[in-house]
């Protein structure tokens, strides 16, 4: 019965790591008025000697006025597991390029590297298979345990170690990511739980 008990929990963290992988991943909220004052202020360094570029920083400046006046708008982009291969081959997501660069840390070869997080949930379903044949047989729970351990402690040791802040594009780690990587753990640690107690039928 403690067996069933261990399968079923490595499973369900299976399971939540495969749904994770559609959520969103990470997210970058950008100011429209910042974003708006940043291209006046460029535009104005480098157009300010001609009549036409005075012109057109002047209105340049006039609608980042107009748009400071209604409130400040913030524009959120959130990528998934799912989207960061496509969109860092396509380099058209800076947060899924960013998030890329944290997960693999060299950027050489980061549109073939980025493939690699198909693996997440495909693993997912490795650990799923191992959890039915550990029923049976002791070697497949320990390779759970190296699967759910060697990602959920690495992975997590990523992110956390990372300093966000120091990005040239803002982003914030969403629940998909940390819930990938918290499955992992549990399955490693319910796998060692297994392992330890020696659960009988």
């Amino acid at each position: 019965m403690k067996k069933m008990i261990f399968a079923g929990s490595i499973i369900v963290c299976a399971i939540i790591i495969i749904v994770s992988f559609f959520m969103p991943w990470a997210r970058a909220t950008v100011s429209a008025t910042k974003v708006a004052k940043n291209l006046a202020d460029s535009a104005s360094s480098k157009l300010q000697n001609t009549s036409f570029g005075g012109k057109f920083v002047q209105g340049l400046k006039q609608a980042t006025n107009a748009i400071g006046d209604l409130g400040d708008i913030k524009v959120k982009t959130t990528v998934s597991g799912y989207d960061i291969p496509t969109m860092t081959s396509k380099k058209s997501s800076h947060v899924a390029i960013q998030l890329a660069q944290i997960l693999f840390k060299d950027a050489k070869d980061l549109d073939k590297k980025s493939m690699l997080v198909y693996l997440l949930p495909l693993f997912a379903i490795v650990c799923i298979v191992l959890a039915a044949i550990g029923l049976r047989y002791k070697v497949s729970v320990i390779a759970a345990a190296v699967i759910g351990g060697a990602i959920g402690i690495g992975g997590l040791y990523k992110l956390i170690s990372t300093d966000l802040s120091s990005l040239p594009v803002q982003i914030s780690i969403e629940g998909g990511l940390w819930l990938t990587m918290y499955g992992y753990l549990l399955i490693f640690i319910l796998s060692i739980a297994w392992l330890i107690m020696k659960p009988k039928e």
